[in-house]
């Protein structure tokens, strides 16, 4: 996906939410906004948009003098998750297509995300998904929701690398990948995780706290891009993706970074951006299960 103009406040409106959520002093904020100000010209409106958001955090990582300016909203995100997992676990015990509610979780979890929606009510969220039994969300029946298609690449499938998103996320795409392991038990899965932080994406360490270690290879990525800039990524990464049967991507970032991709892909996410919603054709808050270009 390229960048429209309407993305160009966005990446200062997101700039400005960071600044605030780590607290920064009004000119070290200034001095962010200056940056990233001073980038606009040289931005190529070809570029997908992560590419634009890794230049913003690394300023702004630089400017706070923070690694990791995320990691407490991470940790919690972790936590609460993790609390409701033995709830998740249930919905899909007691569902007539397992399969189909652990996908349904999966994107659910893609909520979790404070680079599109900066006012998100965590708790709140995970209830809606807890509260709903047989519509735990709403499915489109159309080419944006393509679960007859992503059952028969499973099944097909001897390996598969899962493109995780966020932290706390990883706990509803951990239910996703328990049922992949049962119903399919012969399938490898592999996990990729971003190298460095980036917003709240998640890293080796929540892959870990989320149990995901347990349950697939999991590999950095070895890039800060809040998506999937190949170009930056590992060789260890690009093996596993050019060897991949099937490749599972979660969220917008990873959507908007390799939509254009020829590989056997599976977009998991919620639309969070009206931009993006025009882009592809679809409506805010949309549920999307996509195969990507073959």
């Amino acid at each position: 996906m390229k960048t429209y103009f309407e993305c160009i406040p966005c990446f200062f409106k997101q700039a400005m939410e960071a600044c605030k959520m780590i607290n920064l002093p009004a000119e070290k904020t200034k001095a962010v906004m200056d940056a990233v100000a001073l980038e606009i010209p040289r931005l190529d409106m070809t570029a997908s948009p992560p590419e634009m958001a890794m230049i913003i955090y690394r300023i702004i990582r630089e400017k706070s003098n923070n690694r990791d300016p995320y990691l407490r909203i991470k940790r919690k995100s972790n936590e609460t998750a993790l609390a409701v997992y033995p709830g998740l676990k249930k919905i899909v015990k007691r569902s007539r297509n397992r399969l189909l509610k652990a996908v349904e979780i999966a994107i659910a979890g893609n909520i979790i995300d404070y680079g599109a929606l900066s006012d998100l009510d965590l708790n709140k969220e995970i209830r809606a998904v807890l509260n709903s039994e047989e519509k735990t969300l709403e499915k489109e029946k159309n080419i944006y929701f393509n679960f007859d298609g992503f059952r028969d690449s499973l099944e097909k499938a001897k390996s598969v690398f899962y493109l995780a998103d966020n932290a706390g996320e990883l706990v509803f795409d951990r239910i996703l990948i328990e049922e992949i392991r049962d119903m399919y038990p012969d399938i490898k899965i592999f996990c990729a995780v971003r190298g460095y932080p980036a917003i709240n994406d998640c890293l080796m360490q929540d892959a870990i706290t989320c149990g995901i270690d347990r349950l697939a290879t999991v590999v950095s990525n070895g890039s800060d891009a809040p998506g999937t800039l190949l170009e930056s990524c590992s060789r260890e990464f690009l093996d596993i993706w050019k060897s991949s049967d099937l490749i599972i991507s979660k969220g917008q970032g990873n959507f908007e970074s390799i939509a254009d991709q020829k590989e056997n892909i599976f977009f998991l996410f919620i639309v969070k951006c009206g931009v993006l919603a025009r882009d592809i054709g679809c409506r805010l808050r949309d549920v999307i299960l996509y195969r990507g270009n073959l």
